[in-house]
């Protein structure tokens, strides 16, 4: 039951003659902080048959860069040079994102199993506990089956009623099981990210991840998961890219 985080993987970008990779979308978003890499890069996902640009691949066009200073760079220019050495015509609005095509998910996860221990212990004892006793009484086994799937199906709940999707211009928190309700901000309305991380679970990376728009109260909460803290670093990356 864990998260995938991201959920693209296994991409290649051809440069210089050479295939490198393969990168996750974070790893692609450091490169271009770090300048190793290009929009205008082309780059090949795992079996696909068609290259595309870095750029259309993270679904953003017109980018300024936002990790360059701004002295080094005039209005208009996005900060990236073409293949060709030439910089790309400025664009006309003075939006530096434009949606081309609806948003892609780079993360989907749910609350850890590790932080429901009850839930979790009924489901190992009550297998061991069944599988031991069997020599017993068979009915002191099926007893022990069901406090395991009592316990398996606490976990499931909170799994399937639990969604936590982040995307490259919103984020979202869905919740429920038969009505589902749902709260998203968008990437740049997002003001304040705050990242709670308690006892073991914490030591082990899982926490509740807060999105604050304005006011003291979150908009979206992402509770107890897994690499807490390298979610934030990601929406706080995408957050860059889109100033």
């Amino acid at each position: 039951m864990e998260d995938s985080y991201p959920v693209d993987d296994g991409i290649h970008v051809l440069k210089g003659g050479r295939k490198l990779g393969p990168y996750t979308v974070e790893n692609l978003l450091e490169g271009l902080e770090s300048g190793d890499f290009s929009e205008n890069d082309v780059c090949l996902r795992s079996g696909a048959a068609e290259c595309e640009r870095l750029r259309d691949l993270l679904d953003w066009e017109g980018r300024e860069d936002p990790f360059e200073g701004e002295d080094s760079l005039d209005e208009g220019d996005d900060g990236f040079e073409n293949e060709e050495g030439e910089l790309p015509p400025a664009p006309s609005s003075e939006k530096s994102i434009v949606a081309a095509r609806p948003d892609r998910l780079l993360y989907s996860g749910h609350p850890s199993v590790i932080t429901y221990p009850v839930s979790l212990f009924l489901v190992i004892a009550g297998v061991t506990g069944g599988i031991w006793l069997y020599r017993f009484d068979p009915k002191l086994t099926l007893a022990a089956f069901a406090l395991a799937t009592g316990g398996l199906a606490r976990l499931s709940f909170v799994r399937f009623t639990h969604d936590y999707h982040v995307r490259s211009r919103r984020i979202e928190s869905v919740t429920g099981f038969l009505a589902r309700s749902s709260r998203e901000v968008r990437i740049e309305d997002i003001r304040s990210i705050n990242v709670n991380c308690r006892g073991v679970s914490g030591i082990l990376g899982i926490g509740t991840v807060d999105f604050f728009t304005s006011g003291d109260s979150p908009e979206v909460s992402f509770e107890k998961i897994w690499a807490a803290r390298r979610l934030k670093t990601l929406v706080r990356k995408l957050q860059d890219a889109t100033e």
